[in-house]
């Protein structure tokens, strides 16, 4: 990682967990700069079963009468269940977040996905405790493969959380595998200016090669995380997570990570804002608004991603959420046609990787490329829908049933302008 000022740090020693627990809790005070280590005692584990038990327990623990959430003594409290969750799908590693809320000025709590609570629980801390205000905009860093945990100065880093949850992840891994075991915690400019800010989790995609959010959204938790001027929060896990295991394979590795591009002259802009006043730049509509643009541009360039946050007032995270999730959108240009290879079950044990082989051979790119006279772009597909004809081929619009590798270089020459009609199956010679 680059060098960055370190505002105070210290080191600490991974911890094996016993049935679940790790027996101990992480306390971070970035006003008065310490960082201690918390019992967690067998009266504590009977009481509670962990998760939101563990952060009522730290939480009343810190708070008296009079803190109020923008009180310096206002903690911000993260933990996880006694199993920590599971890594196998970003949803199900739950974190806890506890404070007391801008909104009600009681305590909130919230239940977010990602990798964070996992992670804490792989770093040997059952919960943790962020209390305190800085006097200079922070980032605090738990890396569990060094073994420290660091306060960096952070008054060059942006605050959009989507940036800096990009910018921190590459920071923080040596290399693009590791990014997987990156999880960033952080609040966007939104939260600075309302009361209702929410919390970004981030999880690395390695599908797509970017990353992705999971968001704490309940009482202004946000808001509170701002407050004490932190930008992020970074958690480095020294245990290799495996990435999405029902789909890591030989097939899910040939799906090429996605890059975001940029149009910037102001013909696109133009011919943007008429996308979106079309749909009267209302929220409501985005993902109609993203599809105009993707059928106009073959692509959802970031100048559009811009524009629809400016016009329609969507949060980044929200629009990077849509462009990544649905497969009919990409962030990097498509071809004129679509070639789609069905790698579902039923495909794949009737030879559908030798027929992506065949493709690429044939057309010269990798399955998420697109060919250099951008006239089609390769892809690997979980399911296409027609199980019955497997192996099957989408081209465009139509689908092709019962293909083999021998009859590639012959579908892409008989290719003609997409027609809609019922699956069909090529002839066999």
């Amino acid at each position: 990682m680059h060098e960055r000022k370190i505002l105070f740090e210290t080191t600490f020693e991974r911890r094996d967990l016993d049935r679940g627990y790790a027996g101990r809790a992480l306390r971070v005070d970035i006003s008065g700069k310490t960082i201690t280590e918390l019992p967690v005692d067998d009266e504590m584990k009977r009481l509670w079963t962990g998760g939101k038990g563990f952060d009522l327990w730290l939480t009343l623990r810190e708070i008296t009468g009079n803190t109020k959430w923008d009180s310096p003594g206002n903690p911000i409290c993260f933990s996880a269940g006694p199993l920590g969750g599971t890594t196998s799908f970003p949803g199900s590693g739950k974190t806890i977040v506890t404070a007391v809320s801008p909104l009600t000025q009681s305590m909130m709590d919230c239940n977010v996905g990602g990798y964070f609570g996992p992670f804490l629980k792989f770093a040997g801390f059952d919960a943790m405790v962020l209390t305190g205000i800085s006097d200079t905009e922070c980032i605090l860093a738990i890396d569990s493969v060094n073994r420290t945990i660091r306060v960096l100065d952070a008054t060059a880093d942006p605050v959009d959380s989507h940036i800096l949850a990009e910018e921190l992840t590459a920071e923080f891994a040596p290399n693009e595998m590791e990014r997987r075991n990156v999880a960033v915690v952080s609040a966007g400019t939104a939260a600075e200016h309302t009361r209702m800010g929410m919390l970004n989790f981030s999880f690395y995609d390695w599908r797509r090669g970017c990353c992705r959010f999971k968001q704490a959204a309940r009482g202004g938790i946000g808001t509170v995380f701002r407050h004490k001027k932190v930008k992020a929060l970074v958690l480095r896990s020294h245990a290799q997570l495996p990435a999405w295991r029902v789909e890591e394979n030989k097939v899910a590795a040939r799906i090429t990570p996605k890059k975001v591009s940029r149009m910037e002259c102001p013909s696109v802009i133009e011919e943007l804002d008429r996308i979106i006043d079309r749909w009267h730049a209302d929220p409501e509509y985005v993902i109609e608004m993203m599809q105009d643009i993707q059928e106009r541009f073959r692509h959802i360039p970031k100048v559009a991603l811009d524009q629809l946050q400016r016009r329609c007032g969507t949060p980044m995270a929200h629009l990077y959420h849509i462009a990544t999730f649905y497969k009919s959108f990409s962030l990097e240009p498509r071809g004129e046609t679509t070639i789609q290879v069905c790698m579902g079950t039923a495909c794949h044990v009737k030879g559908a990787a030798n027929i992506l082989d065949s493709f690429e051979r044939v057309l010269g790119v990798k399955s998420g490329q697109t060919t250099t006279d951008g006239k089609y772009t390769l892809e690997a597909v979980a399911c296409l829908g027609a199980c019955s004809i497997a192996p099957v081929v989408r081209i465009g619009e139509e689908i092709v049933g019962n293909v083999e590798s021998r009859q590639v270089e012959r579908l892409l020459k008989r290719h003609a302008t997409p027609a809609a009609g019922a699956p069909e199956e090529v002839d066999h010679e």
